[in-house]
């Protein structure tokens, strides 16, 4: 059984008592997760040795340093021992990765603190393995820790919320935020055949400031709409550069390879990727969203691409964004105002895409669309005043900076594309304000 060896004969006596067997801390790990099951059904002699809470709390601790969750994830020391048994099975047997990214990018914008501590009430979100497992993977652990995740204000918490007979809504149990999870997608659009079983795409109408009033739009995978509505609110000393225009095959075709990778494959350079689609709109409009500083940085600092819908033109959007604290002249330029974003810029654009966007002088938004807006309206009024400034089409129209395809021919194309530019340009801010 295990036990250590202490006599060359049965019967081992000490101080006149004989001995059984001999305990040794941390004996339950010589345990498979199977055998423990076996082992609580068969021998029942082993329940309070090998199984009691305080036993099985060790092993759970032991699986979470294993699995390097041990800070981002705590357990209530309330759980009793079915419950520590499934915190055991979570740890040990499902992929945390997605989720804990997002945890992590929550801690960086102040919505949380690591390590959450998932309490009974969190435990008992599935009541069984089999309900559970009737989730997708990634829906199914936020159901759990989504709680946890807290904007504050107007914004309260990131939950799932269970509907009766199924189905699953997102920040506010009302009608207008239902996700639809793995929706059908036609087999010529760009998420179908990037397709992750336990991670498949969300459609959703739930925009900035986590308004549930848009038109509905389709995000690659369960873990790129949870890092999207994280990433979602505006943030305190936020800034951007104004947008510009780029033809996705000039300077060794970089746009054109980002845009081509995998909407789950974070380019190098990049921590996560959020890939985004206006399927309804016509010509459909396309997002994505590189988050580019480290899940430890003090500060978030994404670049956007916004390709204008092919085959009309072969022109993307690009900005940066980021809420590291501005230094200097405000009339300075983004490298300067914001330095230690600049560099991290190049990492998947490259030096001279790079210096374009950073080169200009940024564009912030006001104070009234900052991460202390509490007017009650989320905000909404911005749709149509100042932080259009950041990526209106006046900035497509007079933002453009060494793209290499002259003046004359950015006015070409916007006037070809017309209300599809300013359109797009709005659904990009929309998404990143």
């Amino acid at each position: 059984m295990g036990n250590n060896h202490t006599a060359n004969r049965h019967g081992a006596v000490i101080d006149d008592h004989t001995l059984d067997f001999l305990h040794k801390n941390d004996r339950d790990a010589l345990h498979t997760r199977s055998e423990v099951g076996s082992l609580r059904a068969t021998a029942r002699f082993l329940w309070e040795v090998d199984f009691s809470a305080a036993v099985l709390s060790n092993r759970l601790n032991r699986c979470l340093v294993a699995k390097q969750l041990d800070g981002i994830i705590a357990f209530a020391a309330q759980l009793d021992r079915p419950l520590l048994l499934k915190a055991i099975w979570l740890v040990d047997t499902q992929q945390w990765t997605e989720v804990a990214d997002a945890l992590k990018v929550a801690r960086q914008r102040g919505y949380c603190q690591l390590p959450i501590t998932l309490a009974v009430a969190d435990m008992q979100r599935h009541d069984s393995k089999q309900a559970y497992l009737a989730d997708v993977r990634v829906i199914a652990l936020w159901k759990m820790v989504g709680r946890h995740v807290n904007c504050g204000g107007h914004y309260g918490r990131f939950e799932l919320f269970d509907q009766p007979g199924g189905g699953v809504r997102a920040i506010k149990d009302e009608p207008g935020f239902e996700l639809d999870i793995n929706p059908p997608l036609p087999a010529a659009h760009p998420y179908h055949t990037h397709i992750i079983d336990d991670n498949p795409p969300v459609r959703s109408t739930i925009h900035r400031h986590w308004a549930a009033d848009g038109a509905a739009l389709t995000q690659a995978s369960a873990s790129s709409f949870i890092m999207r509505i994280i990433l979602a609110p505006p943030a305190a000393n936020e800034g951007r550069t104004a947008m510009v225009l780029v033809n996705r095959h000039d300077y060794g075709g970089v746009l054109g390879g980002l845009l081509s990778q995998s909407p789950h494959q974070p380019p190098n350079g990049c921590t996560a990727v959020v890939a985004v689609r206006w399927d309804d709109d016509d010509p459909p409009v396309e997002l994505r969203q590189l988050l580019l500083t480290p899940l430890d940085s003090p500060f978030v600092a994404c670049t956007i691409l916004c390709p204008f819908s092919p085959p009309a033109t072969t022109m993307v959007g690009v900005l940066a964004v980021t809420n590291e604290p501005p230094v200097g002249d405000p009339s300075a330029a983004f490298k300067d105002r914001r330095p230690a974003t600049a560099p991290l810029v190049g990492g998947p654009l490259g030096s001279t895409i790079a210096d374009m966007v950073v080169n200009q002088q940024e564009k912030v938004d006001d104070e009234e669309e900052g991460a202390d807006d509490d007017d009650g309206d989320g905000g909404e009024e911005d749709d149509n005043d100042s932080a259009d400034d950041g990526d209106s089409d006046e900035d497509v129209d007079g933002d453009i900076d060494g793209d290499g395809n002259g003046d004359g021919e950015q006015q070409e194309q916007e006037d070809e594309e017309g209300e599809g530019v300013e359109r797009e340009a709005k659904r990009r801010r929309l998404e990143d304000s």
